[in-house]
């Protein structure tokens, strides 16, 4: 008896490790058979029109762990870029809350639904979000940018310049952003003294900003102090030649203000041969008119068109023929051309971003369209300056 015991236990134990092993089985079919019976609820929901369920119950169906963890992050972006930003954020929140993820790829669940609350016009939690996260090494940079772009979002420029002021510890090319920022801010003021102390601000992150010295420049002007101006404006020349169009009515003020009229031709002169400045051109043909005769001024406009052909220069000279004409049929034509170039000037749009191309009759410092600072310049070439 005892030995036919023995002999059954190899049995018993075959016996039990098959119907274990059928029971792992019948376990696993129908952990399979109710996710697939989940999987087809989440296509109907999708084909009869309900999406917002059908996401919540694939992110249920998807535990997340290493195999798909990169799912739950490819579909909270493709969420966020198509703009369906409640989705992304359900994902990114549901991560937040697993215990099964590591420590870092929290932080980056946490950083991607700082993007999320941006992304949907959340300022508030966004902001807290990416602060929180400027004390991770890895985030801090890109916190910081996307804290930039929200505090402009809001105009906090205040906390927008903290901002790259920290980010310019570490990349100098972030300093002409620091400026435009004084700018803003230097816009804003009601007093004068502020304003000029912004301005003065931006002019030490970036010695070169024609914005602010063309503010300087009218602020001067406005007080009284026209040689000081003058000495302001006449210096963006040198920073950037494609603004000199901007300065040379307050400057043409200061020199007239101290009856310097040759020292405003002799700098007329530098902007031509500089600037190829159209602007400059016509005030000098407008000043060879004056001085000397209308047939010069002809000859010296025609000459700056050979050089640099523009509509702003055509229209001067055929403003030109006209005095020259003789009241009749060719003089009444010749106003009538006129008016048509000047109709076609006022349709042209006088600023373009060199980042993006947006174009339009306003001078913008932040492109409306890249969100790009300090890339909007006058046009130049034929239907510019």
């Amino acid at each position: 008896m005892l030995e036919l015991l023995f002999l059954l236990l190899p049995v018993a134990a075959a016996y039990g490790w098959f119907m274990g092993r059928n029971s792992v089985r019948n376990e696993d079919r129908r952990e399979q058979e109710e996710f697939s019976r989940q999987y087809v609820t989440g296509l109907n929901l999708l084909l009869s029109d309900q999406p917002d369920k059908a996401v919540d119950l694939f992110i249920q169906l998807l535990d997340v762990d290493t195999d798909t963890l990169e799912t739950h992050w490819t579909l909270g972006k493709l969420f966020r870029r198509r703009g369906e930003v409640d989705r992304a954020i359900k994902i990114h929140q549901n991560l937040t809350s697993r215990p099964t993820i590591s420590e870092r790829q929290r932080r980056l669940a946490m950083f991607e639904l700082g993007l999320d609350y941006l992304a949907a016009g959340i300022f508030d939690r966004a902001e807290e979000m990416l602060v929180a996260m400027q004390n991770d090494k890895e985030f801090a940079e890109p916190c910081q940018r996307y804290l930039l772009e929200l505090y402009e979002s809001t105009h906090e420029w205040d906390k927008a310049i903290k901002v790259a002021l920290k980010l310019a510890r570490h990349d100098a090319s972030a300093e002409p952003l620091v400026a435009q920022l004084y700018c803003e801010l230097a816009s804003l003021q009601d007093d004068p003294e502020y304003s000029e102390k912004y301005y003065q601000k931006a002019r030490k992150h970036e010695p070169d900003n024609v914005r602010a010295a063309l503010a300087l420049g009218r602020m001067w002007y406005e007080q009284g102090a026209h040689s000081k101006a003058q000495k302001i404006l006449t210096g963006i020349l040198d920073a950037d030649p494609a603004f000199i169009s901007e300065a040379l009515p307050i400057l043409q003020a200061c020199f007239e203000s101290q009856n310097d009229e040759a020292g405003f031709i002799q700098f007329l002169h530098k902007c031509v041969s500089e600037a190829n400045s159209t602007t400059a051109a016509m005030l000098l043909s407008e000043a060879i008119a004056r001085t000397s005769s209308i047939e010069e001024a002809e000859q010296f406009m025609q000459s700056a068109l050979l050089r640099n052909p523009t509509m702003k220069g055509f229209h001067q000279l055929m403003d030109f023929h006209i005095r020259a004409a003789d009241v009749g049929r060719a003089r009444d034509s010749l106003q009538m051309l006129q008016r048509l170039v000047q109709h076609q000037l006022q349709q042209r749009p006088k600023y373009r971003c060199r980042h993006c191309g947006f174009a339009g009759s306003t001078l913008y410092w932040h492109c409306p369209s890249c969100r790009v600072w300090g890339e909007i310049k006058p046009i130049t070439g034929l239907d510019g300056d």
